[in-house]
């Protein structure tokens, strides 16, 4: 599930600069400064981050067998298709939003279904990480080129902040989305990773997973120390491709 909660970037985003920053990055607390003027990339970032996220659930589930989301519409990249309408108008108004989840019905599976419930979980998580390595690669060209001097201003601040957001965004959601928090995808990781002897223990802490996430939101430095360092980790390995 490409349960995109973007306040968790509060806690994502340090005061310092990023290195080889010209153009991604924007400094610690760009993710959580919840201004109009940067609604626009947020809202293109979100869209095309839980999109693929929200498709790589559907494929993967498709080439193990399982049409339930394809015969639902899933497997496609329209963002019409993914979009839950009070996630995404949460995106208006607060620092989170969400998208539909995919219906995977295990049972339809060829070979070991607990594999393939951990393959099509892994699947969105995955492809975030892939899409903020290319933002950043996308980025670092733009940046280093010099390319962008030619184009009109307009259009060289809409790349830029579409690059920049997208790239945090997508970190940001690899990281929280491999919580094993229910409704998150790493639950479905955790779960069907362990013995069949631990599923009863998940059937019985998934209705409180959101009181757990909203904990992660209220409980001073809870978040920092569960989210900050692992997206810390994950930015500094991107980074350290491009060096």
């Amino acid at each position: 599930m490409s349960c995109g909660f973007i306040y968790a970037v509060r806690y994502l985003e340090s005061k310092k600069v990023y290195p080889y920053r010209k153009m991604i990055g924007k400094g610690g607390t760009v993710l959580f400064n919840f201004d109009w003027d940067s609604l626009l990339y947020r809202i293109i970032a979100f869209v095309i981050a839980f999109s693929i996220h929200e498709w790589a659930h559907a494929f993967v589930a498709y080439k193990l067998g399982d049409n339930t989301a394809k015969n639902e519409g899933r497997l496609t990249l329209n963002p019409i298709s993914h979009v839950e309408p009070i996630g995404m108008l949460m995106i208006l108004f607060g620092p989170f939003g969400w998208a539909r989840p995919v219906p995977v019905n295990m049972f339809h599976f060829r070979g070991n279904r607990r594999l393939g419930m951990v393959l099509v979980a892994i699947a969105g998580p995955l492809t975030n990480l892939i899409l903020a390595f290319l933002f950043l690669q996308a980025g670092w060209y733009l940046a280093t080129t010099n390319i962008m001097n030619a184009w009109p201003a307009w259009a060289a601040t809409l790349v830029s902040n579409t690059i920049t957001w997208s790239f945090a965004i997508n970190v940001a959601l690899f990281v929280f989305n491999l919580l094993p928090v229910a409704p998150l995808d790493g639950s479905k990781i955790f779960r069907y990773i362990l013995p069949r002897r631990f599923d009863h223990f998940f059937e019985r802490m998934e209705p409180y997973g959101m009181f757990v996430l909203l904990l992660l939101i209220f409980i001073p430095g809870l978040g920092s120390i569960v989210l900050y360092q692992p997206y810390e980790w994950v930015q500094n390995a991107l980074f350290s491709l491009i060096r």
